[in-house]
């Protein structure tokens, strides 16, 4: 009897030793960059309810889906609290407009600001106007539905009940780079125009 448990013990190590040996000579190390550019792929905006819509500056309504499928189109959040007229990605954005309209490249900026906000800022006393649309994320008939698209595009911090800047780049076909569970937003607005511009 206690041959056949020490015979069992023996065998048991030999496989646990030959499990270990092979899972260590099968597994390849992966870096954390590779490891996450498995997890990044393009997917269509409609996957993700994306689409949206809002007033611009001069209350007129700008939808997203009207430029899906034809343009290529950038998205980008700025900081409606410091205004369109002192957000320096925004203003950034502005000054490389011309390159991006070579391209027929369509810009979209949103924010928390209210479009008159939104105007006062583009005064001649301040920073002038733009030559894409201004966006607000509001909803005047249910405030709790205010930063909608702050929302859908992971541009909101639960934790301190405020909006995240980000640019984002959608193709012609009407895709954006996703990574995780959201869209993944470009480095900074350079990034963004650049990658139009390929």
């Amino acid at each position: 009897m206690l041959g056949r448990r020490f015979f069992f013990l023996i065998l048991s190590g030999v496989m646990i030793i030959a499990v270990c040996r092979w899972r260590v000579t099968t597994n390849v190390a992966q870096d954390y960059e590779s490891q996450v550019a498995a997890t990044i792929a393009m997917r269509p905006v409609s996957s993700f309810h994306g689409d949206f819509e809002g007033l611009d500056a001069d209350n007129r309504l700008v939808r997203l889906g009207g430029f899906l499928g034809r343009h290529q189109v950038i998205v980008f959040f700025f900081d409606g609290e410091a205004g369109a007229d002192k957000d320096a990605e925004l203003l950034r954005l502005r000054s490389r407009f011309a390159e991006l309209v070579a391209r027929d490249v369509k810009v979209i900026a949103i924010s928390s600001a209210l479009p008159q906000e939104n105007r006062a800022a583009m005064s001649i006393e301040r920073a002038g106007p733009y030559p894409f649309p201004l966006l607000s994320d509001f909803d005047p008939i249910s405030p709790a539905e205010a930063l909608r698209i702050h929302r859908q595009w992971g541009r909101f911090d639960p934790v301190t009940n405020k909006p995240i800047p980000g640019a984002f780049v959608i193709d012609r076909k009407g895709q954006v780079l996703f990574a995780g569970p959201g869209p993944k937003p470009m480095k900074n607005i350079d990034h963004a125009v650049e990658t139009s511009l390929r």
